[in-house]
């Protein structure tokens, strides 16, 4: 583990671009991580199963365009865009909201293996002391650090409150492109998202390859997966969730489900009556 200062040559340099860089910033893994292109990808902990799997793809797209991908490393989304990476043979850096010997020493559960396995590539990074406690405060200056240390931000599910939003926040100021990822209408935890999405703060994120197209760099293919039966039921027309739900025989959350995949792959729209188009 090292600490280094703005002035450091190690310092990431896109940390400079805050007011009030970390000083020192704390890393323990690969130094050379951060000259790397980079996308955070953060959410709300009480992610559906359909954020886990979004997130989980869009971090594999961007690992295998040898994209970094930064997250928070909390319970839920960020975990999930953690994984990905690694699954997908990429690196991750994991920005932490107290020490990271502290860290280390008391995170359990299902992100405890992944530890090691994002220091190997990635690095643990934290502004704070290697034994510090975290407090409330520091995930929010936490989630600033996240922001400035990518070249673009992507909100999966975040609440009306989620921290997400901090970080989503901060990348406008900072001028780093924003996505997010639109979620059921309704849906706790698509709230926020779908707030930024139509406030106009954020782009929707319909593909990995829009996200990839940003950093100029050539996207892999679309991150949802087909479901014929829906397209198919759409050739005639117009339907709206009810009328497909009855036409499918499967239950709301499956089909919103498969909705919002395919909304993402650019394959069905919602027009403004809250009916689905196949495009």
């Amino acid at each position: 583990m090292i600490a280094v200062t703005p002035s450091d040559p190690d310092y990431p340099a896109r940390l400079r671009d805050l007011t009030h860089p970390p000083d020192p910033l704390w890393i323990d893994g690969d130094e050379t991580v951060f000259v790397a292109r980079a996308v955070a990808i953060v959410g709300t902990r009480r992610m559906t199963g359909y954020g886990e799997r979004v997130a989980r793809e869009i971090a594999g797209s961007c690992a295998a365009a040898n994209v970094v991908v930064v997250s928070g490393f909390a319970q839920g989304i960020d975990s999930a865009a953690h994984r990905g990476a690694l699954d997908g043979g990429g690196r991750t850096v994991a920005v932490l909201g107290e020490g990271i010997t502290f860290f280390i020493a008391t995170v359990r559960g299902r992100r405890r293996p992944l530890v090691p396995l994002i220091r190997a590539g990635g690095a643990l990074v934290s502004q704070y002391p290697p034994n510090f406690c975290a407090q409330p405060w520091t995930f929010a200056k936490r989630n600033t650090t996240i922001a400035a240390l990518a070249e673009a931000v992507v909100v999966i599910e975040a609440g009306e409150r989620s921290g997400a939003l901090i970080t989503a926040g901060e990348s406008r100021r900072l001028g780093r492109p924003l996505f997010a990822v639109p979620g059921p209408l309704g849906s706790a935890a698509s709230a926020g998202t779908n707030a930024l999405i139509a406030s106009g703060e954020a782009r929707a994120l319909v593909s990995a390859d829009a996200l990839l197209h940003v950093l100029g760099l050539q996207g892999p293919a679309a991150i949802a997966s087909p479901a014929d039966p829906i397209l198919d039921a759409l050739s005639d027309g117009d339907l709206d969730a009810d009328a497909l739900r009855r036409r499918l025989g499967v239950t709301e959350d499956v089909l919103a489900d498969q909705l919002m995949r395919l909304t993402l792959a650019a394959e069905v729209i919602q027009t403004l009556d809250g009916r689905y188009r196949r495009r």
